[in-house]
């Protein structure tokens, strides 16, 4: 039985703040279904009642799977659309074809964006700020990556639950794959200077000249040769950072 329980501010910040959880019963099965009926089981009890209430709840039960930033606008735009079909205003299959098609490009786009762009673009920055001997790096690292995946999980659900289905066209103005784009050109410059720090530093407790430095140029073109390539920007910063760290030690035993 469907109610005409209208969804309060309160039920909202719930199924928000359970969103954050998503992955809290992740499953091999269905991967991330348990946790998304979870995070949405505040709305669905205020809307439905009794058998209806089961049988909504089954329905999201179904594989669903995408990037837990994203997540949210999608589950913001699914309480939306149940909202509508409780009131009749919209097919009980609407919401499921959402998810499903919703799910996948949504996870696309955060993977590249936050996994692949900003979280070794912050690992990159705050690697440079610890080398410079600021203890508070690690403050830097965790700012610099929570603070745009929290703001856009909060601001995300909201606009989804606005929007509904429309959360599609504010997506794709938000132009996350073209921003981990410049976002990589960046990372390869930090990364350049990660290296350079860490060579002229080597180079000069061991008194060398530091004409030596130049030879971290042919590791950075190697470096954007590889960005071309699809390689992880972890990897390759983890990467870097050995090479040249064991390359100063080395140099630095043998007498150069």
């Amino acid at each position: 039985m469907a109610l005409s329980r209208k969804i309060t501010g309160w039920i909202l910040w719930r199924v928000a703040l359970r969103g954050w959880f998503l992955q809290a019963s992740w499953n091999f099965g269905r991967m991330q279904n348990l946790g998304f009926l979870f995070a949405l089981f505040p709305g669905l009890r205020v809307l439905y009642q009794g058998a209806d209430l089961q049988r909504v709840c089954r329905r999201h039960l179904d594989y669903f799977n995408t990037h837990p930033v994203l997540a949210l606008p999608v589950l913001g735009a699914s309480l939306h659309l149940e909202e509508r079909i409780s009131q009749g205003q919209a097919p009980e299959m609407e919401v499921a074809e959402f998810k499903s098609v919703l799910a996948g490009p949504c996870a696309a786009m955060g993977d590249s964006f936050f996994w692949g762009t900003l979280r070794p673009l912050a690992a990159s920055i705050a690697v440079g700020l610890a080398l410079a001997g600021f203890w508070w790096s690690v403050a830097v690292f965790l700012l610099l990556y929570n603070a745009p995946s929290c703001g856009l999980r909060i601001y995300g659900f909201w606009q989804g639950y606005r929007r509904g289905y429309r959360i599609v066209d504010k997506l794709h103005r938000w132009g996350l794959s073209d921003l981990a784009y410049r976002l990589r050109a960046i990372l390869v410059m930090v990364l350049g200077g990660v290296s350079a720090w860490i060579t002229f530093s080597g180079l000069e407790s061991v008194r060398q000249p530091g004409h030596w430095g130049w030879l971290v140029v042919p590791v950075m073109v190697m470096v954007g040769w590889l960005v071309r390539r699809g390689l992880s920007s972890l990897a390759m910063l983890t990467g870097v950072v050995l090479l040249v760290w064991i390359g100063s030690h080395v140099c630095a035993s043998v007498g150069f």
